[in-house]
């Protein structure tokens, strides 16, 4: 008899818990909002596209349309809700894509005001408030220099920066001659990029506030020294230039110089302030490693075609027991694996993250800004994790 109560009363548990369950994901919300120009500090009007966006890990992203009406407002009437899936809007408005959040709480959406502005192509309105340049690895057998430079593009006007017609109107960065291995990564709406003479350019809209870009690229090196020339189109305010402790000698031309533990490493930090549009910063590298005779023979020979490898591998042989008695010392010696000097891209970033955590914990930096950097940067390094598992 306790045995037939017991399962009745699990049973009835099991009932109610999935009543529960399915009432969460059936419950039906409405998400209101307006559309409003900041640049007049008025409503668009009606007939203005507003998108709504519904995403999940469990299903592919969900669209729906509707349009302003004549106060500039829009609704999206039942809408399912799940807290499992995340929400957006987005708006095309004068050519360029705008998005906003959607805040939902207690079951219920927040009205949402989506902001959108009226174009300039002048691009005295847009500057780099902070910009970086790090070296994050050097491969001495290849003789190849990583570097990852972050830079905040930056505008502060009411308007919105589109490019113009001539191919000078470009958002354009510079990146050093021979450059290879070029990965771009921004969360800038719409955003494209193009190779153009001497660096590349950026294809996107850029409407008032913050916008961060990424990119990183290998530069090849000759021998023990080297010199790198970085541009500063768009100027900056705020710039550095970042490498580990040990792993070579940087000179440039900034004014102030300290170090900081990043991730248990110590970086070199240069720091520089306000500088002008079109500067160029010329960065000296001394103490480059250079491969030992036998670590570049190794290299090459992997290199080599498969038919070659025989013949030449002979040949190698017989070189190596004709003077096995005088360099079997330095055989032995040799005989390691290659080390290639520097942290990885990934391990860069990840000294990063933690570095903004470490600041966001003691309050140096505001909720806002420290989840959309750090989001960025997550992304970018989920990024570098799907790239190597597949390769």
């Amino acid at each position: 008899m306790i045995i037939r109560i017991l399962a009745v009363i699990s049973f009835a548990l099991v009932f109610f818990l999935q009543s529960d369950v399915s009432f969460a994901e059936e419950i039906e919300i409405d998400i209101k909002g307006e559309v409003v120009n900041l640049t007049q500090g008025v409503g668009v009007g009606e007939m203005v596209s507003v998108a709504l966006h519904v995403s999940s890990l469990d299903s592919p992203r969900q669209t729906q349309h509707t349009f302003t009406d004549s106060s500039s407002s829009f609704q999206f009437e039942s809408v399912l809700y799940s807290p499992d899936n995340l929400y957006g809007l987005s708006t095309i408005y004068k050519g360029t894509v705008y998005v906003g959040d959607i805040v939902i709480e207690s079951g219920s959406a927040k009205f949402t005001s989506l902001s959108v502005y009226d174009t300039s192509t002048d691009d005295d309105i847009i500057f780099l408030s902070k910009g970086s340049f790090s070296i994050t690895g050097i491969d001495s057998l290849n003789r190849k220099i990583s570097v990852l430079e972050l830079a905040t593009v930056s505008n502060d006007s009411k308007l919105t920066y589109v490019q113009g017609s001539g191919p000078m109107d470009l958002i354009r960065f510079g990146i050093p001659e021979g450059a290879t291995n070029f990965v771009f990564d921004t969360l800038i709406p719409a955003a494209e990029y193009i190779q153009v003479d001497k660096g590349f350019a950026l294809i996107a809209s850029l409407p008032p506030g913050d916008h961060e870009i990424m990119y990183s690229y290998d530069i090849p090196y000759a021998g023990s020294q080297s010199e790198i020339l970085k541009t500063w189109r768009y100027g900056a305010k705020s710039a550095s230039i970042l490498f580990p402790k040990g792993m070579v000698n940087l000179n440039a031309d900034f004014e102030t110089v300290n170090q900081d533990t990043i991730g248990e490493k110590v970086y070199t930090i240069l720091e520089s302030r306000n500088i002008k549009r079109g500067s160029e910063t010329s960065i000296s590298l001394t103490d480059l490693p250079t491969p030992k005779f036998l670590d570049r023979m190794s290299n090459q020979f992997g290199q080599m075609r498969y038919e070659y490898t025989g013949p030449v591998g002979l040949l190698l042989a017989l070189v190596a027991i004709g003077t096995l008695g005088i360099f079997s010392t330095v055989r032995l010696r040799n005989r390691r694996t290659s080390w290639l000097a520097g942290s990885s891209e990934a391990q860069v970033i990840s000294d990063q993250i933690t570095e903004l955590d470490n600041l966001h914990s003691e309050n140096d930096l505001d909720d806002h800004l420290y989840r959309d950097r750090r989001d960025y940067l997550v992304k970018r390094l989920r990024l570098i994790s799907e790239e190597s598992e597949g390769n």
